[in-house]
């Protein structure tokens, strides 16, 4: 396993929650084997946030005893690569185990995770497709899994261009194009729901990371940081609403989730050059 170790991280990971499994005439825990590459931020909450905190982990060594990866329901593939670039990665591991392999890419994963344990008290039979044998499980490439996350309200349609000047003068746009599921869940979180009380802890904990891991994973995915993120999607409605004469700019700051109006007038200065009421009144204000 030397070659796979200088590029992916695996995990044997044991399920002690679920119904035991017979292993060599003995009763041990359901378990699968997890490969990542190693430029996965931190696997190790990966993990966690996929199969939650009742499982047991153990990191995959060079020359690892074969009797370490005996019983394995799965070998559970996290990558971006397609199966042809992936059949070199699992090669070693058809060698020393029995099991099927699954492989997912990164808007898919956790479609995929909730079906890996799903599947786990069952027998999911085998099946080649590509060279590589897979537990049956279609993955289609453009499909995305984040609404599955909770049963929240999420924006559904395409992700809006936000754009942040920031305090150089440099113009960011947020990214549409999100491999990781949490990112995105997370910006169709706070479209829907950025006139509520979202802050980097809430939105942290509700897809199962530490705050700092959630903080640079978000940045490296969209661009810019979840605080600017969510602060310029409600100056954003902010406009939208300062075109309704009906809404005076005390009720647009409660709207759009500031918790004063002193807070939002000087939010909305700095993100725009001029304040709520001098927008509402210029020029391009007018239909």
């Amino acid at each position: 396993m030397k070659q796979q170790a200088q590029s992916w991280i695996s995990f044997v990971i044991e399920f002690p929650t679920y119904p035991k499994q017979m292993v060599q005439g003995r009763e041990e825990s359901r378990r699968i084997i997890f490969l990542c590459p190693d430029s996965d931020g931190n696997p190790t909450e990966l993990c966690l946030a996929l199969f939650g905190q009742q499982i047991l982990m153990h990191r995959l060594q060079q020359d690892e005893p074969v009797g370490s990866l005996a019983g394995a329901s799965f070998l559970f593939v996290y990558a971006a690569e397609t199966p042809d670039a992936l059949r070199a990665v699992v090669s070693r591991y058809e060698d020393l185990v029995n099991a099927p392999i699954m492989v997912t890419r990164k808007a898919n994963v956790v479609r995929t995770a909730q079906k890996v344990t799903s599947l786990l008290v069952g027998n999911p039979g085998n099946q080649t497709v590509g060279g590589l044998r897979t537990s049956g499980l279609s993955l289609e490439e453009n499909e995305t899994s984040a609404e599955q996350f909770s049963g929240e309200d999420l924006w559904n349609d395409p992700l809006p261009d936000i754009v942040l000047v920031d305090e150089e003068g440099t113009t960011i746009h947020a990214s549409h194009q999100l491999q990781d599921y949490r990112a995105e869940y997370t910006c169709r979180y706070v479209l829907a729901h950025f006139n509520e009380n979202i802050n980097r802890d809430k939105m942290a904990k509700m897809v199962n990371l530490s705050p700092g891991y959630f903080s640079n994973l978000f940045r490296s995915e969209v661009g810019m940081s979840f605080s600017d993120y969510l602060i310029q999607v409600r100056v954003e409605n902010a406009k939208t609403l300062l075109r309704r004469f009906d809404l005076s700019v005390e009720a647009i700051s409660k709207k759009c989730g500031f918790n004063s109006l002193a807070h939002f007038s000087r939010t909305f200065k700095d993100r725009c050059g001029q304040s709520p009421l001098k927008y509402r009144k210029s020029p391009h204000m007018v239909a």
